[in-house]
């Protein structure tokens, strides 16, 4: 039977390269925090743009989306789901809410991932596996950009899952209090085992992310609060798929390596606290208009941008005041629209 060793995680290796990019994070972190007092109303700004994108980002790698009218209805609470797309983004709403405001109470135990699963299918009536194992066998198949399909990995059988999550839950807690493995790497570790065990009949991935979210939090690291992590994986797809893979050799004889999966994902967290860094520097410069920040924003970035991601990126201005100051900024010809509807982004009028 499948055994988990935290301890070591398979007498891991942490490499030097593994070593600068924890460094790098808790560097990164050192710097967040020092803005958390002077900068708490942007801060509570990047928060809401960060549950919109998380519950979109995670829900669209699994081909579950909306358009962004109603998801941002959906957020709002302002509008029932109206299929099961909605129902299932409604749901992972709601999860994250939970994990936002209660993770200190959250134990990483078989009950709270159940009761986490039952809420995310709480709004779908004929998901009858909500909140309960896995009641058959699955198979874990990638999808990648091409559109082409594989078969990843071969999860445990259902019979044996209850006990694996329950093992897994009981390493991570033990060697979390013991120490000896930083707690960021035991973090991706306990999201890779999740994910291979594969325990429900739906929504595995969406509840890795949202673990990820939760040990995160509980580990110290909250970057996922204020920048979506789930949008840097989706952007990252098949390198998060390949890490996956590479890091799945002969897990079922406890003789994985970590390190693939491991270095991707430290990878991810330096990008989302250089991204949070990046729009709390912006935030310093207090004495910048919107429309002076929209224009310095466009011509550090180099490519169009949607006013929802220039909305993420100057957190001291409101969805308001951007939208005055783009419409002001065209007027003025200074910048120009690519594009209609949804798609349509602003760039630079040379």
């Amino acid at each position: 039977m499948k055994k988990f060793d935290y301890h070591t995680l398979n007498n891991l290796e942490i490499t030097f390269s593994m070593l600068t990019k924890m460094n790098t994070i808790y560097e990164l972190r050192g710097q967040t925090n020092s803005y958390k007092t002077d900068y708490r109303e942007e801060l509570d700004r990047l928060v809401e743009v960060a549950k919109i994108q998380s519950t979109d980002a995670s829900n669209r790698i699994e081909g579950i989306y909306t358009v962004n009218s109603r998801l941002k209805q959906i957020m709002a609470h302002k509008t029932m789901p109206r299929n099961r797309n909605e129902e299932e983004i409604s749901g992972y709403r709601d999860v994250l809410k939970l994990i936002h405001e209660q993770y200190h109470y959250m134990s990483i135990v078989p009950n709270t991932i159940l009761a986490m699963h039952k809420e995310m299918f709480s709004y779908n009536k004929n998901a009858t596996w909500g909140g309960k194992f896995k009641s058959t066998d699955n198979e874990i198949i990638t999808e990648y950009a091409d559109g082409h399909k594989e078969v990843r990995f071969n999860p445990p059988s259902a019979l044996l899952t209850p006990d694996l999550i329950n093992d897994l839950c009981g390493q991570y807690n033990e060697a979390f209090k013991l120490g000896k493995i930083p707690p960021i790497l035991l973090c991706g570790a306990f999201i890779f085992d999740f994910v291979s065990i594969h325990p429900v009949n739906d929504g595995n991935g969406r509840m890795s992310r949202l673990l990820m979210l939760l040990t995160m939090y509980q580990a110290g690291f909250d970057v996922g609060k204020y920048i979506s992590i789930e949008k840097i994986i989706e952007n990252t797809k098949d390198e998060y798929y390949r890490t996956l893979k590479e890091s799945s050799i002969e897990w079922e004889d406890n003789k994985n390596s970590y390190a693939p999966f491991l270095n991707y994902f430290l990878e991810v967290v330096i990008k989302a606290y250089n991204s949070l860094n990046d729009r709390l520097g912006i935030v310093a410069h207090q004495k910048l208009s919107a429309s002076e920040l929209i224009l310095r924003v466009m011509q550090e970035k180099i490519k169009p941008l949607s006013r929802t991601e220039l909305v993420a990126l100057i957190p001291q201005y409101s969805d308001i005041s951007i939208r005055r100051a783009l419409s002001e900024l065209r007027e003025q010809e200074k910048i120009k629209l690519i594009g209609r509807g949804p798609a349509s982004k602003y760039t630079l009028n040379y």
